[in-house]
């Protein structure tokens, strides 16, 4: 994701919140803890779907998972690492750089909108696999929005064009990121009818 600490809105400047490395330390290994814990979250993966895997990691998790520091590295690294075992069926170990890029291309966007999803800056519905190349996701940027069916190769390519303009609506819901985005959406994805509701916070979701 984009390295960008501090972001402009008009005349205002929104600085992105960094975790610190003391508390950087105490999320990973709470993400850790969760993982190792909570085995089924993973094992079920492919059946329950991918939202049903974000739904417990708490927002610094995240938040840390984005995070373009070491910190941030070593989180998604072993976020990563589960997700790919479980979706593939072998161990990261064993698969190639370029299945391992094309996971994190995929997944780390996936940490960032469900961030805004909760910040209720955007509405997203994931696919049960986000990186299955016929994978759909249901995008929308504001409840006046079109929904927009959007594949995993073409959130790749909005990270890449449009990245900067994400992260501004994910984290702040900046309406000129939103525009921005908007813009991008309509050339480049087919809106849908919206025949289910935003995926809601499940039980397990804890608010921290």
């Amino acid at each position: 994701m984009p390295d960008n600490t501090t972001r402009s809105r008009g005349r205002n400047r929104q600085k992105i919140p960094r975790i610190g490395p003391k508390d950087a330390a105490r999320v990973f290994e709470q993400c850790q803890r969760l993982l190792d814990g909570s085995p089924y979250l993973l094992e079920n993966l492919r059946r329950d779907g991918f939202a049903r895997f974000l739904a417990p990691l708490h927002e610094q998790i995240l938040e840390l998972a984005v995070q373009p520091d070491s910190w941030g590295q070593r989180t998604r690294t072993r976020l990563i690492a589960e997700i790919f075992a479980s979706l593939k069926g072998i161990p990261a170990e064993q698969a190639s750089v370029y299945e391992i890029a094309h996971v994190s291309n995929v997944v780390v966007p996936c940490f960032l909108l469900e961030l805004g999803r909760r910040r209720r800056h955007i509405e997203i519905e994931f696919p049960v696999d986000p990186c299955d190349s016929a994978a759909r996701f249901g995008f929308r940027v504001g409840p006046s929005s079109p929904n927009h069916s959007i594949s995993s190769d073409e959130l790749i390519r909005l990270v890449a064009e449009a990245g900067e303009e994400l992260v501004g609506l994910c984290y702040f819901g900046d309406q000129q990121s939103r525009e921005g985005i908007e813009m991008w959406l309509a050339r480049t994805c087919p809106t849908i009818a919206s025949t289910t509701q935003p995926r809601q916070s499940s039980p397990s979701e804890k608010k921290h």
